[in-house]
């Protein structure tokens, strides 16, 4: 009887973990090329994977199960957190991957026997690696000193962009001409999307790119994921109107000359007839606005 019952038992793990891999291979796939540029993303990445690794041993405590529970819970809060902080939606397909070895564990591991030797080694080095991880997901998140030149937040670009960006600086020999160029290039090739009004926005740098459209948020994005490709630093400016708070708007912080520079570009996408806003000088990064409380600045 408890012959058959492990039998199945180990059917169910080999399964769940076919399922696992396939779906983190699957998912890897489709990342390939912001997994090459974005150490943020490769670290929640490997969160995703490592976890599937416990499905490959046999554990039976109570408090080995215990702890796979604990390393679950954690990445999952670290996702969450990631996803709200970053405005990213990747962190949704790893809690799915999560989730199926999190099922195995509750529905086929109930024994009470101690586990081998051999088990408890493998389980202990994979939890400290995912707790290295996760202390490096926590840095990545919260606690790197220049956002400017990032890829892996909420700004998120591929090779293909850095391909582009490559072409329309072609020309250019400093970075003032650089900026200017995309600059421009944005100006004459994108329109502003008016029935554009998701529930919940994020930056789909292909997206933007395919349609050439998009709100404020896509077009700030879309500037800085072109300007830091090309080693310019250049944040992006969440504020709310001073004289109406129901007014939120994205822009950019560009830096070039040996200056910082404010720079909306969907206000001049928006007034290509009426003037532009340009390029307006200031003193640092993070001075404040005259027309808009700043809300963060990543």
């Amino acid at each position: 009887m408890k012959t058959k019952k492990a039998t199945k038992t180990n059917i169910s793990r080999i399964i769940f973990f076919t399922i696992a891999l396939t779906y983190n291979l699957i998912l890897g796939f489709h990342l390939r090329d912001f997994l090459v540029l974005s150490p943020t993303l490769q670290v929640f990445y490997l969160l995703s994977v490592l976890p599937t690794l416990l499905l490959t041993v046999k554990i039976n405590s109570k408090a080995m199960r215990a702890m796979v529970y604990i390393l679950l819970i954690l990445i999952v809060c670290m996702n969450i957190v990631y996803a709200i902080y970053s405005r990213r939606v990747f962190p949704i397909f790893a809690i799915i991957s999560l989730s199926i070895v999190f099922m195995y564990f509750v529905a086929f591991v109930n024994a009470t026997r101690k586990d081998k030797l051999l088990t408890k080694i493998i389980v202990l080095l994979l939890s400290v690696t995912i707790l290295l991880l996760l202390f490096s997901a926590y840095i990545f998140v919260y606690k790197q000193d220049n956002l400017s030149l990032t890829n892996g937040h909420a700004t998120l670009w591929d090779t293909k962009t850095v391909e582009l960006a490559d072409e329309i600086c072609g020309d250019c020999d400093t970075d003032e001409e650089k900026v200017k160029a995309i600059y421009e290039w944005m100006i004459y090739n994108f329109e502003y999307d008016y029935e554009y009004n998701p529930v919940v926005q994020y930056f789909n740098v292909h997206k933007t790119l395919q349609t050439q459209k998009g709100v404020c948020y896509d077009f700030s994005h879309l500037f800085a994921a072109l300007c830091r490709s090309q080693k310019i630093p250049c944040y992006v400016v969440d504020g709310d109107k001073r004289d109406n708070a129901q007014y939120h708007h994205t822009w950019n912080r560009v830096y070039f000359d040996g200056s910082w520079w404010n720079i909306d570009i969907t206000y001049d996408i928006t007034h290509k007839q009426h003037g532009y806003y340009d390029f307006k000088n200031i003193e640092n990064a993070y001075q404040k606005d005259l027309e808009f409380i700043i809300c963060r600045i990543y």
